[in-house]
């Protein structure tokens, strides 16, 4: 191969690994998107199936557990300082209290976030979509309760919360559990250091949901808390937040096309090449 190809052929593989390492994390959310939409509709699937009085049976016991839970403040989820866990032996097999049980799912349009949501803040379940921080309430609204939903920034395979900062005053996101929905409108957003948990705790009377994620993006020596009060709201005019999601999601489209552009033309070279080696011999 002449001095001249063999560079071309460099230049056009550096540009192909530069493409793809680009594309990576845009190709890699878009796929774990797919699966977590696919997780909530099958989800959604299943709470239709289920008969009424297991969900007002397992709504009941979330209250009941709510109420039993401290006034005091939660512990940051990520440093893991300072978690003290609610033991009531009543609740331990407690299936909404389970990290491996999908318990519903958040939507925030503003942000274009549409992830599901487990219990707790273990690696597993963050890696997978959001979870609801130890020592918080559990979801399904009621007076006096403060649940505290938690998610990463900046993950490479996965959005999740990383388009948090997005959000301002006054938009309202979405709590689903079971068959239940809930808005919240946000009325409040600060960033904290991690040993300033104040604003997360139990307000008697008020119906809070927090989402919590670390920030800035890269240092995430800092909480971003996002916190919206209970609304009422018509969920028969809600927009289609998947659909938006998914047509966001297309940014893959160029890098990709760019990708297989090159990869076609750099095989060309390779058939070029070997014809031409064959023909010498």
């Amino acid at each position: 191969m002449k001095k001249n190809n063999k560079q071309r052929l460099l230049g056009l593989l550096i540009i192909l690994v530069g493409i793809c390492t680009m594309a990576y994390p845009r190709i890699a959310n878009y796929v774990n998107q797919q699966f977590a939409v696919k997780d909530i509709a099958d989800y959604n699937t299943e709470m239709a199936k289920t008969e009424e009085s297991t969900i007002e049976r397992l709504i009941s016991i979330a209250k009941e557990y709510n109420k039993l839970l401290p006034l005091s403040y939660p512990a940051d989820p990520f440093s893991g300082d300072g978690i003290n866990y609610v033991q009531q032996q009543d609740y331990q097999d407690f299936e909404l209290l389970q990290p491996a049980v999908m318990l519903g799912y958040v939507e925030v349009p503003s942000a274009k976030i549409y992830v599901p949501m487990y219990y707790g803040t273990s690696n597993t379940v963050l890696d997978k979509g959001v979870g609801v921080l130890e020592n918080s309430s559990l979801p399904v609204g009621g007076e006096g309760t403060h649940a505290v939903i938690v998610g990463h920034n900046g993950m490479a395979s996965r959005r999740i919360f990383t388009d948090l900062e997005d959000v301002k005053e006054g938009d309202v996101f979405f709590v689903h559990v079971l068959n239940k929905d809930f808005a919240y409108q946000i009325d409040q957003i600060k960033t904290v250091l991690p040993d300033e948990v104040e604003e997360l705790r139990i307000i008697k009377d008020s119906d809070f949901v927090t989402l919590l994620t670390c920030t800035p993006f890269g240092v995430n020596d800092h909480r971003l808390l996002v916190r919206g009060h209970r609304i009422d709201y018509d969920f028969s005019q809600q927009h289609d937040s998947t659909v938006k999601l998914l047509w966001w999601q297309t940014e893959i489209f160029w890098p990709l096309v760019i990708s297989i552009v090159i990869l076609i033309i750099l095989v060309g070279v390779f058939i070029k090449f070997f014809k031409k080696r064959k023909k010498k011999k």
